[in-house]
This record gives structure tokens, sequence and C-alpha cells, in this order.
């Protein structure tokens, strides 16, 4: 894969509490405590390395022992860390999250204000470095003026810009401009915010899609967890099932689906094809201890998506 990609947004550490048994609120609990590299641009970023891409990072983080592990560890795997930031006023943002005895989410807690640093004035001194990127990957973690200025300033040579809403209260930060959006991901509630929809039903999830696409963005995909995805596009629009996982963590698999489409499109595969890399790569993720499988590469994908190498 030549096509160089940058992905900008959050890079931080995972806190994981991971439940001996089923969790009882509020009582203790016995769980195991892990500490892993996380973020949503960093994730697909590694993903992306992993799978022989050209990644730079756009992101920040503090002058801490956090920080340092972020930088060293992801440029350990390929990641350009050259447009990682420091911050002289907040420490490195962390995600704690709780899951289960089956690896599902139960509850998950953010400390992401290091990020609000990110202004538009501290993003554009980046933007001749990132106009050599023709595909970009935005989260939703920057805040909403920055956001607004990357999409508004998109430069002539960026082909595909993808954008993951994240969650409900950052997709508020996409209002007005969705139509610049090449590549939307989202799960049904963020989905439905942006469409301004309740989505409960197969039928709900066509129409937000439907929705969106109306409004200007080239192409949707609906990530339903252990229900599949759902992509609608100009030549796609379609269910696809989740592909077959033993679940050890679900922490980064939305992430992985992520990095996989964003593969297919870098090797100029079909949209649907595109779709079977991310639901490979989400499968491989939620059967790693890790939020990126380190077993991951471009052989590995491409095998358990059933699809022949164009190599």
């Amino acid at each position: 894969m030549t096509v160089a990609i940058a992905c900008i947004g959050a890079a931080h550490m995972d806190h994981k509490a991971s439940a001996d048994q089923a969790v009882r609120l509020g009582t203790s609990n016995p769980v195991t405590m892990t500490r892993t590299l996380g973020g949503v641009a960093r994730n697909v970023a590694e993903c992306l390395a992993r799978l022989g891409g050209r990644v730079s990072l756009v992101s920040i983080v503090g002058r801490d022992g956090d920080g340092d592990r972020v930088i060293t560890e992801t440029g350990r795997c390929g990641v350009d860390m050259g447009l990682c930031d420091r911050s002289e006023h907040h420490h490195t943002a962390c995600y704690t999250a709780l899951l289960d005895h089956r690896g599902e989410l139960v509850v998950a807690l953010a400390d992401m204000a290091i990020y609000d640093e990110m202004t538009p004035d501290r993003i554009a001194a980046l933007l001749p470095a990132l106009a050599d990127h023709p595909v970009w990957f935005l989260d939703t973690n920057f805040p909403a003026p920055t956001l607004r200025f990357l999409l508004e300033n998109r430069p002539a040579g960026v082909s595909l810009l993808a954008v993951d809403a994240v969650s409900v209260p950052k997709a508020a930060k996409l209002a007005g401009l969705l139509d610049r959006i090449d590549l939307l991901f989202g799960n049904r509630d963020e989905i439905g915010f942006l469409a301004q929809r309740d989505v409960r039903s197969p039928l709900d999830v066509c129409e937000a899609a439907n929705s969106l696409l109306r409004r200007g963005v080239a192409a949707v995909v609906v990530s339903q967890g252990a229900d599949g995805s759902f992509l609608a596009s100009d030549g796609t629009y379609d269910f696809f099932p989740a592909m077959p996982a033993r679940v050890r963590d679900v922490t980064g698999a939305g992430d992985a689906l992520i990095a996989g489409m964003l593969y297919g499109q870098a090797t100029d595969r079909p949209m649907a094809e595109a779709m079977m890399l991310g639901l490979a790569d989400a499968a491989l993720a939620v059967e790693s201890a890790e939020t990126v499988n380190p077993s991951l590469n471009a052989d590995l994908l491409l095998q358990r998506a059933g699809i022949l190498s164009l190599a």
C-alpha cells in the first residue's frame, strides 16, 4: 500500500478493567487491570502501519511517561510520529473501560482535556505536510472549530476524507459539515443523532444512512457490534454480518473496522470488499487482549476476509 494516510485525532492510554464474573453495580467487583495504547486515530494509524501503509499521526500527548510510551511504541509499529505534538499544560489523555466477563463494554470514562489544545491555529501550521497525504482520517476528539477548519481547508490532493463520529456528543461537532465527508463511520446512536432519527430496527438504519447520503455524505458505515455493519454508498447498500470470532476484548473493534475499510479503499478495492476487510480486521481485534492485534498484517487480513491478494 503506497498511498500516504494521515490519521488525525486521539492518541492516549487505554486502562481496561476486565471483570472476573458478572458485573454488579454499586459494589466492588474483582477485575484484572491492563494498560495499552489507545485513541481512535492512533489505533487506526497502528492498524494501517501493520498493514503496510505509510501513515502519519497528528495528535498531542503530555510531557510524561504515558506520552513517551505513546510516541515510542506507536513509532515502533511504523507510524510517522513527526506531527505529534507535546503539551506543556496537560497530561496525556486516558480512556478507562470496564469490561464484563464476556469482554463486552459495561461503562467507559474519558479524560481528554488535552485535545482542546489542538486549535485551528495549531493545525494550520501542519497543512503543508498534511497536503502530501491523499487520504485523511479524522476522529471527533479535537475541538469543533478545528474539525471545521480541517474539513473546510481540505487540500485538492486529498482524494478520500473519512471521519469517525466517536460518540453522540462528539458527533454534534459535525453539524453543517456532512457534505464535506467522503466516508462517515458511526454506530446506530451516532448515525441516528446525525440523521435526526430514532434508530432501532434495520429499516431505521437504512433510512438514517440514506438521509445522510441525501445531505451530502458520499458513503456511510453503521457499525452494529456483533450484528455486523451496514454500508450505504453509491455502489453498495447492504447489511454485512460480523465475522465469527472468539471474543476476548471488544476494545478497538470499531477502530479496526475503520482501518480495514481504509486499507481496502487505499488499495483500490470495491466498497463491498473494503467492508469485508473492515469486518475481518474487527474480528482479529476482538480476539486479542491488545487494542490492536499485534499479529495483524496484510496477508492475515486478506486471508481472514476470504479475499485473494492483488499482489
